[in-house]
């Protein structure tokens, strides 16, 4: 177990194959949660099952390409950029794809905008811990005008729409209450539609595949 301070003002703890999760110390101890520690038994047979559950077609492969030919970690870290916040995701690396975080599923997710991946999933993170860039856990939800953003979209209406992540620059991504998703700028509100919540998800994992990240195209917004 190795321990390291992290870009959002707290400690990250790494775990490897062989590691012993009652050896984490009471700092963060209450972020190993029963999920995290059936999947630590062998995080390879759990996202192999994960992949085969899901019906987002690039999440199945970029999770096959892990598990067939990647290493991961476990991290077990606390952030400060506010109050105290928690992360446990295992941290997977691949030479032909870019690397990812995925926390294990923490309930059954209540809403179906979302069912498609919180059912298996807490969170996907994509660049440091303390960055932007992923999908973040179903409990941080907020619409865009708690984001404080205004915008002048008909199709994601600032009061109604839900940011659900964001890119590594900080651009939202959003789904309105009928279930269709897309990529909001940070600075001027401007939005477009990619399509429903599965199809824009397809697509992150699609880029994620290919060795880039999710980002912005300003060029849609013209």
């Amino acid at each position: 177990m190795m321990k390291q301070p992290n870009d959002g003002g707290g400690t990250t703890l790494i775990l490897a194959e062989g590691d012993d999760l009652d050896a984490v110390p009471d700092s963060h101890r209450d972020i190993v949660t029963d999920s995290v520690r059936a999947a630590f038994r062998d995080p390879i047979a759990y996202f192999s099952d994960a992949a085969g559950q899901t019906e987002i077609e690039n999440l199945q492969l970029y999770l096959r390409n892990f598990t067939s030919g990647g290493r991961w970690s476990l991290l077990l870290a606390d952030t400060y950029m506010m109050d105290r916040d928690t992360i446990a995701a295992f941290h997977w690396f691949h030479a032909g794809q870019y690397p990812c975080m995925f926390g294990t599923a923490r309930c059954d997710c209540d809403d179906d905008r979302f069912a498609s991946f919180y059912d298996d999933f807490s969170l996907a993170h994509w660049d440091s811990i303390g960055f932007a860039g992923g999908i973040i856990p179903l409990s941080n939800h907020i619409t865009v005008d708690d984001f404080g953003i205004e915008s002048p979209s008909s199709v994601f209406p600032p009061n109604s729409t839900t940011v659900f992540g964001s890119s590594s620059c900080g651009d939202m991504m959003v789904c309105n209450e009928r279930g269709d998703a897309g990529y909001m700028s940070h600075e001027n509100g401007q939005a477009y539609d990619v399509g429903s919540f599965p199809e824009m998800l397809n697509w992150i994992f699609g880029e994620l595949v290919q060795n880039r990240t999710p980002e912005f195209d300003y060029s849609r917004c013209r």
